[in-house]
């Protein structure tokens, strides 16, 4: 009896080890932020307002640029993915703005500019305090807010659709699951076992209840392609996925912009309540 518990007891401190192991495994895989900025709103001809917002209780910043197309017009809240910065989606931005929408990015708390390091937590609650900015301080209109979520960013931007009001959601080269980016990773292995349910897109997505437009590259090599494939099957209508042919995670506006920058225009005025 004595040896039993002693093997229990053995077992439980190693899956307890690889619990933790696993979680901070995921984090570190999850977050790769970049301090630096590669290029400025001026190398693409654009003058944005800069932003700074206090983001969860503790005195830190979070840093944006809002740019002004239209006073009038929808405004797209970006979120963007796990590594790099602003900065780094400001030719996309521009297309944006030359269709017509008012633009509000932002970096996350240990990107760029902005304060502080990285969690999940932090993730979510930096894009809350970007909306409530939009909603409160510049007085737009909920019913006018277009999410955007690349990759990573599509998490939070789910979690935010599901809590506040907004116009529509757009997803780019997001993923379905962190259980399941683990297991393309390790096929062979059961790490997703490890994989917390924190960023579970497939759960999310089933209770949106504003219209969806998926864009994926079908040449994915980040996220493959089937993710966007198995969200669009458990969203609720009205939904829509586009397939970029010859694209990879981020190139889709460069690769064919007609059919990108296309898309989200009229899946925008289309999205009008």
């Amino acid at each position: 009896m004595r040896l039993l518990l002693d093997i229990v007891s053995i077992l439980l401190i190693v899956a307890a080890f690889l619990l933790v192991w696993g979680r901070w495994h995921e984090s570190r895989s999850l977050f790769v932020p970049s301090a630096e900025h590669e290029h400025s709103p001026q190398d693409y001809s654009l003058k944005p307002e800069e932003v700074w917002l206090a983001s969860g209780g503790g005195g830190e910043k979070i840093h944006g640029w809002y740019f002004a197309a239209n006073r009038k017009s929808s405004t797209i809240l970006y979120v963007h993915g796990n590594a790099g910065t602003i900065a780094d989606r400001l030719a996309v931005i521009k297309g944006y703005i030359e269709s017509g929408y008012n633009v509000f990015i932002f970096d996350f708390r240990g990107f760029g500019k902005s304060d502080g390091k990285p969690d999940r937590k932090s993730f979510v609650q930096d894009t809350f305090t970007a909306y409530d900015y939009l909603t409160k301080s510049r007085g737009a209109a909920a019913s006018d807010i277009v999410l955007l979520g690349q990759s990573l960013g599509g998490a939070a931007a789910l979690k935010l659709a599901n809590a506040k009001e907004c116009r529509a959601v757009i997803l780019e080269g997001t993923f379905y699951s962190i259980r399941q980016v683990a297991r393309d990773i390790y096929p062979n292995i059961p790490i997703w076992l490890l994989a917390s349910s924190y960023f579970d897109n497939s759960r999310e997505v089933k209770k949106l209840a504003v219209p969806l437009l998926l864009i994926h590259g079908e040449n994915d090599e980040v996220t493959p392609y089937y993710h966007s494939e198995m969200l669009f099957k458990d969203a609720r209508k009205p939904k829509e996925f586009i397939n970029i042919k010859g694209s990879d995670h981020t190139g889709m506006y460069i690769v064919n912009p007609a059919q990108y920058y296309g898309t989200i225009g009229r899946f925008i005025e289309g999205a009008q309540k």
